[in-house]
């Protein structure tokens, strides 16, 4: 199938990057989670992600079940075992880092995203939200619900006052996005009802097969990601 150049790509959104990212592992989404305020007046805060995850997943288990995709099991620590709950804090041209809405326990908007999705039974939404706001997540036999930072580097600071928390950085990302692009070329051929920026991120694999450094580091200048 014809497209058009990848030079007509003029830009690419960092937080639709992500969207995919986590979208092609699995995670059904919802963008700019609002917290309303109690009273009139702006919002407390909104998650850049929320998204949530089932356990048995199994995308093509009923094509061919020996050639299941793989999702990125170590970066995102996923498990074959819980409903997997996140909430994703998205730098652009920073370190990896959680917004004080988020680490903020006075401020309870961990216990109101809890409240508004309703993962938990209420009388359970104090000791959930306490543990994320002390170690950035909370497991039950069933349920994990945790924060993740993605940005442009990993954070030394991060990784001493929440080690639990798993930081995704952007070149190991998008190296994800290409490897699911090239080992599945002819199965996502047809992406016409994907959003735009799901379409230029396939039409810039598109362009750099078998080139996963040149498809990281165009994306990466299209995103505005600066390094060095």
């Amino acid at each position: 199938m014809s497209h058009a150049p990848t030079q007509a790509i003029k830009s690419l959104t960092p937080e639709k990057v992500a969207y995919w990212y986590f979208r092609l592992n699995g995670f059904l989404q919802i963008e700019n989670f609002v917290v309303h305020p109690e009273r009139r007046g702006g919002q407390r805060t909104d998650a850049d992600l929320l998204a949530v995850r089932f356990p048995f997943r199994a995308e093509r288990l009923f094509d061919n079940p020996d050639d299941i995709m793989a999702d990125d099991e170590r970066g995102l620590a996923l498990s074959d075992e819980l409903i997997d709950i996140v909430i994703a804090e998205v730098k652009t041209n920073q370190p990896c880092t959680l917004n004080g809405p988020w680490t903020q326990q006075d401020r309870q908007n961990v216990h109101r995203v809890l409240a508004a999705i309703g993962c938990l039974p209420h009388d359970q939404i104090g000791a959930a939200a306490a543990n994320i706001y002390r170690a950035g997540f909370n497991q039950s036999d069933a349920l994990r619900i945790r924060l993740i930072a993605v940005g442009r580097n990993r954070s030394e600071d991060l990784t001493r006052d929440y080690p639990e928390v798993r930081q995704l950085v952007w070149p190991d990302m998008l190296a994800f996005i290409w490897e699911r692009f090239e080992s599945y070329r002819h199965q996502k051929t047809q992406v016409d009802q994907w959003d735009a920026e799901g379409r230029k991120l396939k039409r810039l694999a598109d362009d750099h097969p078998r080139s996963r450094n040149d498809f990281i580091a165009t994306a990466l200048s299209l995103m505005g990601v600066r390094y060095g």
